[in-house]
């Protein structure tokens, strides 16, 4: 596992899992142990089989499958990785940790809902957590 910006120091000679460096400021973010939680589904990316969720984010090639793998730490946020796309170092790309319970929500058939999409867009850029946009207040209303 490495990061993946620059400046973040030496990367692990053959690294299958690149980790985005907005996921490693959340994981810093977390209690010690669910984020060590975080750390070990992370471990288990090369090895696993994640859930496939539908994300559709600007500017992926048609065809990019995005999937998710639950820690084994209540309250633990979802890893939400990705193949690597050409040109990108690794096998696999974590994207962002999602809220427990908004994975649930978009997993028990929201994934359709275009505001929902919206939403699990921008978490799966890994700009704001879930929470942190629907507590926006909405431009417009």
């Amino acid at each position: 596992m490495s990061t993946e910006t620059a400046g973040a120091g030496p990367r692990e000679q053959g690294s299958d899992v690149l980790v985005a460096q907005v996921v490693v400021d959340k994981m810093h973010q977390l209690d010690p142990g669910v984020a060590a939680a975080v750390a070990r589904t992370i471990l288990r990316i090369p090895d696993a089989a994640g859930v496939p969720i539908p994300l559709n984010v600007p500017g992926d090639p048609a065809g990019t499958v995005y999937r998710a793998l639950r820690p084994d730490a209540d309250g633990a946020p979802v890893v939400i990785y990705r193949e690597a796309l050409p040109g990108e170092d690794g096998r696999w790309r974590v994207t962002t940790l999602m809220d427990p319970a908004a994975y649930r929500a978009y997993s028990n058939g929201l994934a359709d809902d275009p505001v929902v999409q919206g939403v699990a867009t921008i978490v799966a850029e890994g700009t704001v957590t879930a929470s942190e946009q629907t507590s926006r207040p909405r431009q417009g209303l």
